[in-house]
């Protein structure tokens, strides 16, 4: 699970009791503050996967992304092929890092939780921060696994053209559009039994292209 930098972490602690009770071996993290380079945070998910191998059986891993956090869990899931599934909460996808000025519209402590986890210093420098990290239809094309996306209409971290980008390029995927919270990510009791849901063993969810 990859809790991004929006919320505290107190809104995780409910679904993480409820993978652990279902059997599943779960590692929550973040993103240490540091500059985010393409490549830089899923090359250190990897190793965190082959830190783990002693303990679980890693072969299939199923990745859950908040925020940030799932632009990254998807970018990880076209490097490294033990990533079966990926989940995403309001994961922003391209139009957030490309356009400026979506970004700086954001809530005022979304940008501050923006700035401590890139160590851009400033609002300001938030673009120059996070202009890399757009994913672009060739890194979602080597996407082999299947990608659940959860969104709110008026969640300004999923705008309709992120949506259509991933319907277009992805192989296997499958939406889900929850009730609109305000101008955040959907979250809550029912966000939280969609996840669940989709944390099955493979061979007990089939899916086709």
């Amino acid at each position: 699970m990859i809790t991004g930098s929006l919320g505290g972490p107190h809104r995780y602690v409910p679904l993480l009791t409820r993978l652990v009770r279902r059997g599943h071996a779960v590692v929550a993290t973040v993103p240490a503050p540091a500059p985010l380079r393409p490549g830089h945070f899923e090359a250190s998910l990897s190793r965190l996967i082959d830190d783990r191998a002693r303990d679980a059986v890693t072969e299939h891993v199923h990745v859950i992304g908040f925020g940030l956090g799932g632009r990254l869990a998807l970018d990880s899931a076209a490097r490294d092929d033990r990533i079966r599934v990926v989940q995403l909460v309001g994961a922003p996808v391209a139009r957030l890092f490309d356009e400026p000025e979506l970004l700086l519209s954001l809530p005022k402590d979304d940008l501050d939780s923006l700035v401590r986890m890139t160590g851009a210093g400033r609002r300001d420098l938030l673009p120059e921060a996070l202009g890399a990290l757009a994913l672009r239809p060739e890194t979602l094309y080597a996407l082999n696994g299947l990608v659940r996306v959860a969104y709110a209409a008026d969640d300004p971290l999923t705008p309709p053209q992120d949506l259509a980008l991933l319907r277009l390029a992805l192989a296997h995927s499958e939406f889900r559009a929850f009730p609109a919270g305000g101008g955040t990510a959907p979250s809550g009791r029912a966000v939280r039994r969609w996840l669940l849901d989709g944390v099955t063993p493979p061979r007990r969810r089939p899916w086709h292209r």
